[in-house]
């Protein structure tokens, strides 16, 4: 990390303080609502909030985390058919993508076999 930047945590000030992301800022920077600079601590359950009164993050129980997980509503660890479908959507797009880079290299090595057959004609 740079010696000049700090890390922040950003939360939705319109949505219970959730946790929506973090950011790289330069030292000395004045934090706005919904920005601090203290970490969510290890360990919490669900998506963290953070209480601004007390400077400290939060997160659901263990219990309540577990009973709203989407496995089928019996905590099984199996994927909801869902989950099943977006894994197999983002393994498509995964090979699709792979292709597309093949054809990539295979068009420039058309292109490079091509430019130097015309510069033999010459």
């Amino acid at each position: 990390m740079n010696n000049n930047k700090v890390q922040v945590w950003l939360y939705d000030t319109n949505n219970n303080n959730k946790l929506t992301d973090t950011v790289l800022v330069d030292k000395g920077t004045t934090l706005g609502p919904g920005q601090t600079f203290v970490q969510p601590k290890d360990g919490l359950f669900g998506v963290p909030k953070f209480n601004a009164d007390q400077q400290d993050w939060f997160g659901e129980n263990k219990d309540d985390w577990l009973r709203s997980k989407p496995y089928n509503g019996d905590n099984s660890n199996q994927p909801s058919t869902q989950q099943q479908l977006m894994a197999d959507l983002m393994k498509a797009n995964a090979d699709l993508q792979k292709q597309v880079n093949m054809q990539a290299t295979v068009n420039a090595t058309i292109m490079n076999s091509i430019a130097e057959l015309k510069s033999k004609v010459k």
